[in-house]
């Protein structure tokens, strides 16, 4: 691409901005298969691709509502819609790359090359604050190459854009290269890393447009036109309210400080939050009069992202299952409808579908928050890589006060909702949540879509791979000794109790054929067997 034609874009404002990023995002969706084919792991949830480019649509979403054409604002709004709409590690490290980039052009109405490239050093910064122990071959190895690589463009004259972008597209190239030179098991399986190469190929899809060699683009599925805001209200033959509507709003460029914003706003309802600052605001109250409060917040700033909901039906919905409000609620990530029945009678107030290959984003969770009646929410995400997204809605934050037990899988769900009180404060409940969680040994059974190597040990396709703790440990091409040596390798011992939640892909007849053999096989265990109907994984195993 460095020999490409001359650019056509000295600069970028707004417009030119979000369609640098419309660009990116229809290059990340034409290789989003071939990324998730990059993951090391032979289970049927390699879905790095998919994760960032449904990150990168949020993040076009929420540029879409923007009414602004300043470079600034646009990028703002895509930094929040990627923040809400961030899903699993891969999505959540690239939110904040873009959270990043935002916060290094705010207030620029055009960009320059050298602006990009100082959003790039910002971008590579963000990232590695989320994570608490890096490792070299990733996202973030990438990131932090294509910052170094355009550093010297900062101070070179006034660098276009696509001078920059080269550089950065082709040092995100080579750096992703490396990557298997620095990650053991990359290099074992003779893959690049997924993260790093779906920024590599969002970082050519950018190249290309500014160069002016953008072709048919393709519009992503479901992507609202520019400036398609419906506003909801209520209407003048709906009945009298009791509760009024919970109304919330992004409110940009506010001319009024946050303290006289709140202070304004008390005045139209009660449970006034405002959080952030002037230049971008969230705002969240209860009100009768939603009209009156939107044209308020007009006339003061520029509105966006409206959700308006009716908080009497939201009260028919809570006295129906919960008479009084609680203390604290759970929502958990849940996939199975035997499993997903099991959590509610243990007390989850809601569950949001997800797990492996569909991992729910910040405002999924943050919207099954809102219908618990409870003034804390615990999340429960049960998957190792919804952990991320968790933190990210406990950051974002809400009416109410979130609290996450870092569940890694569904097993350890059960036994953190075994240790629940509704007695107890949030607290005390997260504290023996997490204990329990930790207390049970977990592994999980599931069969091999691709030939692989890891850690020394050769996976062929279709074998039955047990998983402890996120590590391989067992393969075999029968499920019935893959199980047998997992709970060998998880430390079964007489005296212990071990379930065994079976799939959808698994009759009642075989789990419990294999809870027979299991007893047999190791004396002085009690087996139970549970149809969680999950998909993918024929075992979820515990242990305690």
């Amino acid at each position: 691409m460095s020999k490409a034609a001359t650019p056509s874009l000295d600069t970028l404002d707004g417009v030119a901005l979000r369609k640098m990023f419309a660009a990116a995002t229809d290059a990340l969706e034409a290789q989003a298969e071939a990324i998730n084919a990059l993951n090391v792991f032979p289970v049927p949830d390699g879905d790095t691709g998919t994760n960032m480019l449904l990150t990168m649509r949020a993040a076009l979403e929420e540029a879409a509502g923007c009414p602004s054409e300043a470079a600034g604002e646009i990028a703002a709004a895509m930094a929040k819609g990627s923040l809400m709409g961030a899903r699993g590690n891969s999505g959540v490290i690239l939110s904040q790359i873009l959270r990043g980039f935002s916060k290094s052009i705010q207030g620029k109405a055009r960009i320059t090359g050298g602006d990009i490239a100082a959003a790039l050093q910002e971008a590579s910064a963000q990232a590695y604050k989320v994570v608490t122990e890096p490792v070299e071959g990733t996202i973030l190895t990438v990131i932090r190459e294509v910052a170094a690589a355009t550093t010297g463009q900062i101070l070179s004259g006034t660098p276009t854009p696509a001078a920059v972008l080269d550089v950065a597209a082709s040092s995100a190239k080579t750096a992703v290269a490396r990557t298997p030179f620095q990650l053991d098991v990359l290099r074992e399986n003779g893959v690049v890393d997924a993260g790093g190469e779906g920024l590599s190929v969002i970082l050519q899809g950018a190249l290309r447009f500014v160069v002016g060699d953008e072709g048919p683009l393709k519009v992503a599925a479901g992507q609202p036109s520019v400036g398609a805001l419906p506003i909801a209200g209520r209407t003048e033959d709906e009945a009298p309210s009791a509760y009024g509507f919970c109304t919330e709003v992004l409110v940009k460029d506010c001319s009024v400080d946050t303290g006289r914003l709140r202070d304004r706003l008390s005045s139209f309802g009660s449970s006034v939050l405002v959080a952030g600052d002037a230049t971008l605001a969230k705002v969240h109250l209860h009100t009768f009069d939603t009209d009156s409060t939107l044209a308020y917040l007009r006339s003061v700033g520029s509105v966006a992202h409206i959700k308006i909901d009716n908080i009497d039906e939201q009260h028919e919905a809570f006295s129906s299952r919960l008479p009084l409000l609680r203390v604290v609620g759970v929502v958990a990530v849940v996939s199975g409808d035997g499993l997903a029945d099991l959590f509610r009678s243990l007390g989850v107030s809601a569950i949001v579908p997800g797990g492996q290959t569909m991992n729910p984003s910040a405002r999924d969770l943050l919207d099954a928050a809102g219908t618990v009646a409870a003034e804390t929410v615990i999340l429960l995400p049960n998957n190792a890589n919804v952990v991320a997204t968790a933190r990210q809605a406990q950051e974002i934050g809400s009416a109410q006060r979130i609290v996450v037990v870092p569940t890694q899988d569904l097993p350890q769900g059960v036994a953190a909702m075994l240790a629940f009180n509704y007695e107890q404060d949030a607290e005390a409940n997260a504290t023996a949540m997490d204990q329990a969680r930790l207390a049970v040994r977990t592994g999980e059974i599931t069969q091999a879509v691709r030939e692989t190597r890891l850690e020394g040990r050769t996976v062929k396709r279709g074998q039955f791979i047990g998983l402890a703790g996120g590590q391989l440990v067992v393969a075999h091409a029968q499920v019935e000794t893959a199980v047998e040596r997992l709970l060998e390798r998880i430390a079964v011992k007489k005296g212990d109790t071990v379930t065994l939640y079976f799939g959808g892909d698994v009759s009642q007849a075989d789990a419990e054929g294999l809870a027979h053999r299991v007893c047999q096989r190791f004396p002085g265990v009690d087996v139970e067997s549970f149809a969680g109907g999950h998909p993918l994984y024929h075992y979820l195993v515990s242990a305690e």
